[in-house]
């Protein structure tokens, strides 16, 4: 199932009701702060999520419902209840495989705005803090460190010491240490396309540190689960790895690596903010989904339908709720994160908040949805209809996002003192000396930040200004 639409009314800011219809891939939510963005966010995330804590004591539950509305009569339902209502489409299985309609519930994956990491440290989780389980585990909101202790539980510690994946002491079968291979490689490589910059390797591998190491691996009477204290989450990078200001055992086992410098992965905690942080969230969203749709590989044919196999579990449909997608990253790699989501997750139904024109750049039409919120604190929600594709940056942000003015905050309070200026009938000589004074700065201004040719169109409207004035003069004087 995908999500068509929402109405939502009766909860801050939405004193009164909006109505939306949603896109099957993308939608993307913008808007000034304190116009509601988050709030829908949490109005999708609390209703799907078991646990609902973020929404507890906030949100009227007896007055939000689910529709199973067809699209082309959502408007009309939405109209005649007086609920607020998600409204989610019929099982889009079904359209693909003729009768077949299998259950499908997708998993519901909710990243906050504020995106807890991993401490520098080097030394992982000496308990599991967040649950014995990885279903306990996953079930809970979004932090690196939660990802990390769901990726243990779950056994997927990737690298080349052959050690058994394990699921709650369990040995897992072979294809379900394939796919949870996969979900590591395919968080890096999507992570990797967003961060190409930094990240070498599409793969993760363990960083073993402690000189011991090895002689624990080794002992014929160890167990080798006892690793688990002593390695954390590497990869491969641009940075070099410098581990000099490290105590002796929080060093890494060279002997593992080798000792060139480029044979060390980097551990995963020593990543930028950007860099680690996207890592992390789309490796919990990879997890989220094997673990939801039991590593299904799309390997065997449906017993109720043979003429089809099964997709893989990467395939199927989820709904990833992201507020601030932009968080941490550079405005290139802002506008990768969109596309490289749905090409390594093509189930996904995505829906995401910004304040980024780069994240809204090359988007189509019905995927932006701008919330409002007049003098009174009314909200109202439009959708663009136009594709924002070949965009520049700057007419995003003067036309979708409402910037008048995209440049510095002098400079805009320049401008504006120059038009009040220039729109008086009669100038006192400071005002004169003033309005002169202005047109040479801001003219300067934009010549050096905005390019000749904006510089241009203003001493342009400078020079029709002069002229309807001196025009009107004329004409006064003609009259008398």
């Amino acid at each position: 199932m995908h999500l068509t639409g929402i109405r939502l009314g009766g909860i801050p800011p939405f004193t009164d009701p909006i109505t939306l219809r949603f896109d099957e891939q993308v939608n993307v939510f913008i808007g000034p702060n304190a116009s509601g963005k988050s709030t829908l966010l949490l109005v999708l995330a609390g209703h799907f999520l078991r646990s609902g804590r973020a929404l507890e004591n906030t949100i009227p539950w007896d007055r939000l419902i689910i529709s199973e509305c067809p699209d082309d009569e959502f408007e009309e339902f939405v109209q005649e209840e007086e609920a607020n209502v998600i409204s989610a489409s019929e099982d889009w299985f079904g359209a693909k495989y003729g009768n077949f309609k299998p259950e499908v519930i997708p998993t519901i994956i909710y990243i906050g705005p504020v995106r807890e990491g991993l401490s520098k440290k080097l030394n992982t989780l000496d308990t599991y803090e967040f649950g014995e389980e990885a279903a306990e585990v996953l079930d809970g909101p979004f932090s690196g460190s939660r990802a990390v202790c769901a990726f243990e539980l779950l056994g997927l510690i990737l690298g080349e010491l052959g050690d058994e994946l394990r699921q709650n002491g369990e040995d897992l079968p072979y294809l379900k240490k394939s796919e949870l291979r996969k979900a590591g490689e395919l968080a890096v490589t999507c992570c990797q396309q967003i961060c190409n910059e930094v990240l070498q390797e599409p793969r993760l591998r363990s960083f073993i540190r402690d000189p011991h190491a090895l002689d624990r691996l080794f002992d014929p009477l160890g167990d080798p689960s006892d690793l688990t204290d002593f390695r954390s989450l590497g990869i491969r990078t641009t940075d070099k790895p410098n581990f000099e200001g490290y105590s002796y055992f929080e060093q890494p086992a060279r002997g593992v690596y080798g000792y060139g410098e480029d044979s060390i992965p980097l551990p995963v905690s020593h990543l930028s903010s950007g860099t680690g942080g996207s890592l992390l969230w789309i490796l919990w969203l990879a997890l989220k989904l094997v673990h939801h749709y039991k590593f299904e590989s799309g390997t065997e044919r449906d017993p109720e339908n043979r003429s089809y196999f099964k997709d893989s579990w990467d395939k199927k449909p989820a709904i990833l709720l992201i507020d601030e997608i932009e968080n941490h990253l550079h405005p290139t790699w802002q506008r990768r994160v969109i596309p490289a989501l749905l090409e390594h997750f093509p189930g996904l139904q995505i829906f995401a908040t910004t304040h980024s024109p780069f994240v809204v750049a090359g988007l189509k039409a019905g995927q932006v949805h701008k919330l409002e919120r007049d003098a009174n604190g009314i909200v109202t929600a439009t959708t663009h209809p136009q594709d924002v594709i070949g965009w520049t940056m700057d007419e995003i942000l003067r036309v979708i996002m409402e910037v008048d003015e995209p440049t510095d905050q002098r400079t805009v309070d320049r401008t504006n003192r120059l038009r009040q200026l220039r729109d008086k009938e009669i100038l006192t000589s400071e005002e004169e000396s003033e309005l002169n004074e202005l047109r040479r700065q801001v003219n300067e201004d934009l010549l050096n930040k905005r390019g000749p040719l904006e510089a241009q169109r203003e001493r342009y409207a400078d020079m029709v200004q002069d002229f309807l004035r001196m025009r009107q003069n004329e004409l006064n004087q003609d009259g008398e």
